[in-house]
């Protein structure tokens, strides 16, 4: 039903990119060295230089082979730049330039017409190895409206998304945005690719969109079909992170909540955005938020998290009451976080001592 096939390859190496260099190489050439080279090209794009990639004594050229600038690396460099965790990823790096004649402009020019060599190896280097903006740079960079378009919300999520960075995670945001304009959306994807750099991005919306990137994945979907999410987590699953940007309906956040937490990982984070729509009637809310709301849902989490001090606990399901360790609110969002809700309570007599 859905498109797993281009995540043969990346699931993989995204993976391996973190591991030590014999299993690295080893994963290169089970998916094989081509497959690997088109990754990394198209993570990084178009560039004025000529990119040597070696591998097992084999060397391939690529972006603009006619260039007197050659920049060769191994194909294990490249990816570990892109994807790996080192600060000083590339042993292999050489770079090789044509050296111009010098002619009656003298030295002074000579040296002057080299300036955009550097300026175009160093691009192809950035891009070899993405620096690390906040989520705020990147939100604006993308134009996403999780920064200073009516919401704040990239500073709570680097507060609980930090330790995650640099995980090779699968994502799912609910809402790609852009209503029903094909052409249009996709900002918060790009953004969640940039910032996750080992992550695969999936992205839900009712319309069909026509976003893309090396990591991103689009489904065509009801978020208020239970079933239909329970197939998308079944096969593009688990996810680490799920965050509900989608008709933050009341209902629709309730149905979406339910079918998908059970398809993300142990230590993952669930996300729901604009709770505001909780307290407002006409998206199915009430001004004091009550169980059929989706702040009332959360709410009844905070109680099973809580259970181990009742005597007999009532809740949503004891799936929830077990795996649910952790709730933080901010304003309008929320992070459950998926976990084992284990702690024991205190000795019963305790509760009736005073």
């Amino acid at each position: 039903m859905f498109d797993t096939a281009r995540w043969t390859v990346l699931a993989p190496l995204l993976q391996a990119a973190g591991a030590g260099r014999d299993l690295l190489n080893d994963t290169i050439r089970r998916l094989t060295p081509e497959a690997v080279t088109q990754v990394v090209l198209n993570e990084i794009g178009e560039h004025g230089v000529r990119l040597d990639l070696h591998f097992d004594g084999r060397t391939t050229s690529h972006l603009r082979t006619d260039a007197d600038v050659v920049v060769s690396l191994s194909l294990t460099d490249a990816v570990r730049g892109l994807y790996g965790t080192d600060e000083r990823p590339w042993p292999s790096l050489a770079v090789r330039t044509a050296f111009a004649e010098l002619d009656e402009r003298g030295p002074g020019a000579w040296f002057a017409g080299r300036k955009g060599i550097a300026r175009d190896v160093q691009s192809l280097l950035s891009a070899l190895k993405p620096g690390r903006q906040d989520l705020g740079e990147l939100s604006v960079t993308f134009g996403s409206d999780k920064w200073g378009d009516l919401h704040w919300y990239t500073q709570h999520y680097e507060r609980h998304f930090a330790r995650l960075r640099d995980e090779p995670v699968r994502v799912l945001e609910i809402g790609i945005g852009g209503y029903a304009d094909p052409d249009s959306g996709g900002a918060s994807l790009r953004m969640w690719q940039r910032y996750f750099r080992r992550g695969l991005v999936h992205g839900l919306d009712i319309a069909e969109k026509n976003v893309t990137g090396p990591r991103i994945m689009t489904v065509r979907g009801d978020q208020s079909d239970a079933e239909f999410l329970g197939r998308l987590g079944e096969e593009l699953g688990p996810f680490d992170v799920v965050i509900d940007d989608g008709s933050h309906l009341n209902e629709h956040v309730r149905i979406s909540f339910h079918a998908l937490f059970p398809h993300v990982r142990p230590g993952g984070l669930y996300v729901v955005e604009d709770l505001q729509t909780a307290y407002w009637p006409r998206w199915g809310g009430d001004p004091e938020a009550g169980p059929g709301t989706s702040m009332g849902m959360l709410k009844s989490f905070v109680d099973g998290l809580n259970r181990a001090e009742v005597r007999d606990p009532q809740g949503e399901g004891s799936h929830l009451e077990r795996d649910i360790s952790g709730i933080s609110f901010h304003h309008n969002i929320a992070f459950v976080e998926k976990g084992l809700n284990a702690e024991e309570g205190g000795p019963v007599f305790l509760r009736t001592l005073f």
